[in-house]
């Protein structure tokens, strides 16, 4: 293959899209939840309790920190580490995200959906899929760490509700300033081993992607910053379709 415009070697891509993309894929869940145990091999434990929906994508969650607490000796050891709670029970979470979309994510969606309704993106369409996601993944990446960084950073004043005042980042980071109970349970590595299989999901190189990158090395391109660099790439990039 020659030429950035080469796109015949790339075009057998599979269906990367529903495994890479979709939020209801069990084992990406799984593996999240394996990386708050242990991301890096250091940590050694898992929270003595969790709660989740009952989605269907929790089911392994829920086996997995039963199995990991099922030698505790609290009273939220084994099968009673995990409890299942209906979402209404997540109205100030639910209530975040409204306040979310309306300063930041709608935007975003508005702008999408400007681009579709002028044809300038087909949903349908694999490669305009995989396009859009690797011009501007990385710039609503940006915009959502800085979200992260300003409500982490901020002030929680004190409530009515069963709340801890503070500064999220200090919190957690010094949770001791505060008398917190450390509720790190005890997992050992064989636990670990034991359960890991359950996050393989197996997913196959992206050649799109692959073949985006190419393209970059080619023009000597670099990752764009802003959305407008980001719509100008998408735009060049779909021209190699052809």
């Amino acid at each position: 293959m020659q030429g950035a415009g080469s796109l015949a070697g790339y075009r057998y891509v599979w269906h990367s899209l529903r495994l890479r993309y979709h939020v209801n894929v069990p084992q990406s869940v799984v593996a999240s939840y394996m990386r708050e145990i242990d991301p890096e091999g250091t940590v050694g434990g898992c929270p003595m309790i969790v709660r989740s929906d009952c989605g269907s994508e929790n089911g392994l969650v829920t086996s997995m920190q039963s199995y990991f607490r099922a030698g505790g000796d609290d009273e939220f050891a084994g099968a009673n580490s995990h409890q299942y709670g209906s979402s209404p029970a997540n109205q100030r979470i639910e209530g975040w995200w409204s306040s979310f979309r309306q300063s930041r994510s709608d935007w975003w969606i508005n702008f999408f959906k400007d681009m579709c309704e002028s044809r300038i993106i087909e949903l349908g369409n694999a490669f305009h899929m995989e396009c859009i996601w690797f011009c501007f993944s990385r710039v609503i990446q940006n915009e959502l760490d800085k979200v992260k960084d300003h409500w982490n950073s901020h002030y929680i004043r004190r409530s009515r509700h069963d709340t801890v005042p503070g500064v999220p980042d200090i919190l957690y980071y010094l949770a001791e300033n505060v008398g917190a109970v450390n509720c790190l349970a005890p997992v050992s590595q064989a636990q670990i081993q034991q359960v890991e299989p359950q996050c393989d999901m197996d997913v196959e190189d992206n050649m799109y992607q692959a073949y985006f990158q190419y393209v970059m090395g080619v023009k000597g391109w670099d990752y764009p910053l802003h959305e407008k660099d980001a719509f100008d790439m998408f735009q060049s990039l779909k021209q190699l379709q052809g």
